[in-house]
């Protein structure tokens, strides 16, 4: 397998200086130095900004559209993960042995959805993008419209499908004093003072979930936290809970937290596939905070 050399979480300079899979942050540096390899590929992670993405992104680079082919349109839930994904991703010319490497426009909001996908589909040589296309354009280092993908993967990895949960995972987390359930969403939102964008939910929060803002992943340069600060971040908020479960409003930006989760050092990590768009939602009676 090719080793993906990464950015250490734990570099404050952002400089490489490790090797996959000891932290999945990629460096523009390294990708900028190794984007015509042929084992690498590149996604452009898009949620509700696809034609921008298309218009102007990394040379090379696919998109992967939460909002199109990397969601499943037959679910009556968001964003919730493609029912043949390994097809989808083979489809993208993406095989086991590929390094994968995701971004996305904002900086780190819709790429690590994309990653955890790659995971759930059994991949490990995959990485995000440090800082997103800003830190890509703020080297001024070029930019084209996306490619569309040809196809030619083979994917024979082992699924991880259980790093997805649905409610009932949600509540036996709940039940256990050594798990915690993790709201990526806003502090207001959390709260229930802010109503929820999609309409027809509840205001709230799950019982006995903790709070963890996804915007506090990344620092003021738009770059994530050293890998020792964001276990300080978890192990707070979380009081020492060693398995985590993340959500969010539709399990996308749950997967930021979830990919902070990993960079320091949690591997009992999953993701609440549903989110707040079924937990708050009043046809399935679940108890709100």
């Amino acid at each position: 397998m090719t080793s993906l050399k990464v950015t250490s979480p734990a570099d404050s300079s952002h400089s490489d200086n490790a090797y996959f899979p000891h932290g999945p942050v990629v460096s523009v540096d390294w990708l900028s130095r190794n984007l015509d390899r042929d084992d690498v590929v590149v996604l452009c992670a898009s949620m509700g900004d696809a034609e921008k993405a298309r218009d102007s992104g990394i040379p090379g680079a696919f998109l992967a559209d939460l909002e199109g082919d990397f969601s499943d349109s037959t679910s009556e839930l968001p964003h919730t993960a493609p029912q043949n994904l390994v097809g989808l991703l083979e489809s993208y010319g993406i095989s086991t042995e590929t390094t994968v490497v995701v971004y996305d426009r904002q900086g780190l909001m819709v790429a690590p959805r994309v990653w955890w996908l790659l995971r759930v589909a059994g991949l490990e040589n995959i990485g995000v993008v440090d800082g997103g296309l800003p830190a890509w354009s703020a080297q001024d280092l070029p930019t084209e419209p996306l490619s569309l993908p040809v196809g030619g993967g083979r994917i024979n990895a082992e699924p991880q499908p259980e790093l997805l949960v649905g409610s009932e995972g949600v509540e036996r987390a709940i039940a256990r004093s050594s798990k915690a359930v993790v709201d990526a969403r806003s502090a207001s939102r959390f709260s229930g003072v802010d109503e929820e964008p999609r309409p027809g939910l509840r205001k709230g929060s799950i019982p006995g979930s903790v709070n963890i803002p996804f915007t506090d992943i990344a620092d003021k340069q738009g770059f994530v936290k050293p890998a020792a600060e964001l276990k300080e971040l978890i192990a707070k908020r979380t009081h020492d809970a060693k398995s985590l479960v993340f959500s969010c409003g539709s399990g996308v930006t749950a997967c930021v937290d979830a990919y902070a989760a990993v960079i320091a050092g949690y591997d009992d990590v999953v993701v609440y596939e549903g989110s707040w768009a079924e937990w708050g939602n009043p046809a399935n009676q679940k108890p709100i905070a």
